[in-house]
């Protein structure tokens, strides 16, 4: 299954940024970060989620990604 594809079902994160088709974020402490940051692009620093968004991403995660 292809990232773009792949159903992220509750989740509000956004993979590939929608601004410039990115696929990095900038880095962020998340050990000790509130659920509530946001995620942004690493290089159009658009806003792509937050903590939360991207927990929830690994809990469902299969490891059916292919790039």
């Amino acid at each position: 299954m292809k990232v773009l594809d792949h159903p992220f079902g509750d989740t509000n994160l956004k993979v590939v940024c929608e601004a410039c088709g990115d696929l990095s974020i900038k880095a962020i402490d998340l050990a000790n970060s509130p659920d509530s940051t946001e995620i942004r692009c690493r290089r159009y620093n658009a806003i792509r989620g937050t903590i939360a968004d991207l927990r929830e991403l690994a809990r469902r995660a299969t490891g059916e990604f292919e790039f």
